[in-house]
């Protein structure tokens, strides 16, 4: 027996009543498809069903009968094209009256999805559209108006958004009417500010009205949104810095006036947030012709809303409340000048090269400030961007800058020396007393049962992402001083082999950041090690390393770099060189191999090496056991020589850096950079004391060597082998080795 049709078991027990209808109406949407849409004897009976619904009194049906007409619409064009005329004079006047707001919303979906989808109909679109859309219009612009209910407002600003650029002369009758509406809702409002998505949908409207003027003069309407909305902006900038010193601004300083600053102040900060809105809209808007972007007149503006700072204010008196919520605001107009910096790079790209350096200078200043997380990343994705967007930074003094300041947030990833210490006492046993003295313990940590999570929040993590990714693109440049290129390639190493032996929880709370933070570095130092067949074969243990980990072991995006980075290492298809790859041996990978600015800078970002602490840690062990036999009891009556301990080894896989506890995030980046340090290799090193070097007093003596006896037997002549021995004895004091004890009464030829 033949299985019935599907549009008939709906008509029959789904939507057989009008209740029924409301009740199944989720259950009829998701098992249609186009198959069902085919010609068919039911099809006729499927649209009757919908008419009767639209023209139903029961708004619930009335509803239901929208929902099934837009869902038909969208499966099948001929029934779109067939039945819009009778469905669409029965969806466009129920906008006009008082319905429930999901009608409302289901009603302008689909009329808009009727309007756009049949544009390659010319007669459809003479017959139908047009009439219709400008009264679609007219009535949009009154519930975007008048309406209360703010998703409605929303969703008629987002429709006319879309309405104008696909009928722009049947809207340049209306744009007084849209321009109004946006300017009121980007004017600001305070307190409270205003609402975000209808924010941003104003700004879209906005920033389609210029093509309104047709294909001639859309140029001229462009241009002059644009300058409006930057003198707009000038303004409320100017509002918010009247307890700063004067500057060369192109518009005049405004006061408060007598305005209430509780009402002013947040109200000229929404004001400019609009502004920064939609001028990143106007610039990244559609135009059908060419068109001139001012961009001295924009850059003069994103570095004024940067260079702020709360360091300067104007002589005279000062209103201290006025004062603190300027100061307040500084973090969100550096907000507002990194959104537009961004969006003005992805716009103009390389014309936005003569001001490049600048940008990046004074965002490395900002970021060796003390910043909140939100704010250090903003900055490090507009700079981000900056690099990404414009041609190559050519400046090695920014580059270097830039790089140093961005640091601090990847060595995050790094461990503490204490961690380090406490990893070294679990693993290797010591002897007696010495594991007792030792100078492991520092206030908190007593306490502290598991390491801190280095990313805490989702800011944090989103700064640390952010920071690789700008770290990657200044080792890509060939201006980078080659001090820090070595040290940030020393860094990404030392991540490189520590992140497999750190636990997830320790990195982040969220599981899958452990593996996509390693995945990057590992990629990041593939790239680093990429070059000509002999250096990128000495990389294979990286290039294997690449290979995702985080779960997703079938991202098409990292299996196919993988096959490319090995198809690279088998059959090498790239031009040579012109410049000779530098060989292994020239990267410094140990701290005798620093150079003098090296050792500045790492000194600088809170780094040290692991042999330095070996070193302390087997000074601090070896006088221990001094200051244990020194003490020793004056009965002992014979020599107890114990060697030397040798220096604490760390185990295989722990980081070559490791980052000081005491050294805050924040300052670890030189505030100046051309300050003078000593470098370890200049410092002077804790000597190991053997215990051989004991001085004795005549009042008490301590030394543990035994003194020969008196005797009264007269002492044989030296032999030359013991004077040999004397002498290789003392080239091995050389070397803190023990004296060995010779026996000067024994036999010489024995």
């Amino acid at each position: 027996m033949e299985a019935p049709h599907a549009l008939k078991s709906l008509l029959q027990l789904q939507l057989a009543s009008d209740a029924s209808s409301v009740l199944h109406l989720s259950y009829v949407l998701e098992h249609l498809n186009r198959e069902h849409f085919a010609p068919s004897p039911h099809l006729q009976k499927w649209t009757t069903r919908i008419s009767s619904l639209l023209h139903s009194k029961d708004p619930g049906a009335r509803w239901a009968g929208l929902c099934l007409a837009y869902k038909t619409s969208s499966l099948s064009k001929p029934t779109l094209i067939e039945c819009a005329q009778s469905w669409v004079g029965v969806a466009l006047p129920l906008l006009s009256k008082s319905e429930p707001i999901p009608t409302l919303k289901v009603a302008i979906r689909y009329l808009l999805h009727v309007f756009g989808a049949a544009l390659d109909v010319p007669e459809f679109q003479r017959q139908l559209a047009m009439p219709n859309v400008p009264k679609f219009s007219t009535v949009l612009v009154s519930l975007a108006d008048k309406h209360s209910n703010l998703e409605v407002k929303v969703l008629s600003i987002r429709t006319l958004t879309t309405l104008v650029p696909l009928f722009p002369t049947s809207h340049r009758s209306l744009t007084s009417a849209l321009s109004s509406i946006c300017l009121r809702i980007l004017n600001g409002s305070a307190p409270p500010g205003t609402y975000d998505e209808l924010l941003k949908s104003a700004s879209k409207l906005y920033s389609v009205l210029h093509l309104t003027g047709g294909k001639v003069g859309a140029a001229n309407l462009w241009r002059k949104s644009v300058d409006e909305t930057l003198q707009f902006s000038w303004t409320a900038f100017l509002a918010l810095r009247t307890t700063f010193p004067d500057q060369n601004y192109p518009v005049s300083h405004v006061g408060l006036a007598s305005d209430d600053p509780l009402v002013c102040i947040p109200l000229n900060l929404d004001r400019l947030k609009c502004g920064v809105v939609a001028l990143c809209d106007l610039l990244m808007t559609t135009t059908h012709r060419p068109v001139q972007v001012p961009v001295g007149s924009l850059m003069n503006f994103c570095l004024a809303l940067l260079v702020c700072t709360a360091d300067d204010q104007r002589e005279g008196h000062v209103d201290p409340a006025v004062r603190v919520m300027e100061v307040a605001a500084l973090q969100s107009m550096w907000k507002a000048g990194c959104n537009l910096v961004s969006c003005l790079a992805k716009a103009v790209r390389s014309h936005l090269t003569p001001n490049l350096s600048r940008l990046v200078v004074v965002i490395s200043y900002h970021l060796e400030q003390k910043l909140t997380t939100q704010c250090r990343l903003n900055l490090l994705q507009t700079v981000n961007i900056l690099l990404e967007n414009c041609p190559p930074f050519h400046s090695q003094l920014g580059l270097t800058r830039l790089a140093k300041a961005v640091l601090p947030s990847v060595t995050a990833l790094l461990s503490t020396e204490t961690e380090a210490q406490q990893s070294d006492a679990s693993s290797i046993k010591q002897s007696k007393k010495g594991k007792k003295r030792r100078r492991e313990y520092e206030g908190d940590e007593v306490f502290k049962l598991s390491r801190a999570i280095a990313c805490p929040t989702h800011e944090d993590e989103e700064v640390v992402l952010a920071a690789l990714d700008v770290l990657r693109t200044i080792l890509l440049n060939p201006h980078l001083s080659p001090s820090i290129h070595s040290l940030a390639s020393r860094v990404l190493l030392s991540i490189s082999l520590t992140l497999p032996l750190t636990p997830s929880s320790s990195i982040s709370s969220h599981p899958a950041m452990h593996g996509h933070i390693q995945t990057k570095v590992a990629e990041m130092c593939t790239e680093l090690g990429r070059g000509t067949t002999s250096a990128m074969s000495k990389s294979l243990g990286l290039v294997l390393s690449s290979v995702p980990i985080d779960g997703n072991a079938h991202d098409l995006k990292a299996i196919s770099k993988l096959q490319r980075d090995v198809d690279l290492l088998l059959h090498p298809r790239g031009p040579p060189l012109v410049r000779s790859m530098p060989h292994l041996a020239a990267l410094s990978l140990f701290r005798t191999e620093e150079s003098h600015e090296e050792t500045e800078v790492r000194e600088s970002l809170g780094l040290s090496m692991e042999e330095e602490n070996e070193v302390q840690e087997s000074a601090e062990v070896e006088m221990a056991e001094t200051e244990i036999q020194t003490n020793a009891p004056e009965t002992s009556t014979q020599a107890v020589v114990s060697p030397v301990q040798p220096p604490i080894s760390t185990p295989q896989g722990q980081p070559g850096f490791l980052r000081k506890q005491n050294v805050p995030l924040e300052n670890r980046v030189p505030k100046n950079p051309g300050s003078h340090l000593t470098p370890p290799s200049l410092k002077p090193q804790p000597s190991a004391i053997p215990a051989s070097s004991s001085i004795s007093t005549s009042s008490q003596p301590t030394n543990n060597l035994v003194r020969p006896a008196p005797t009264l037997i007269e002492k044989p002549a030296p032999d030359p082998r013991a004077v040999q021995l004397q002498s290789v004895a003392m080239a091995v004091d050389d070397e803190d080795e023990e004296i060995p004890t010779i026996d000067m009464d024994s036999d010489s030829d024995g």
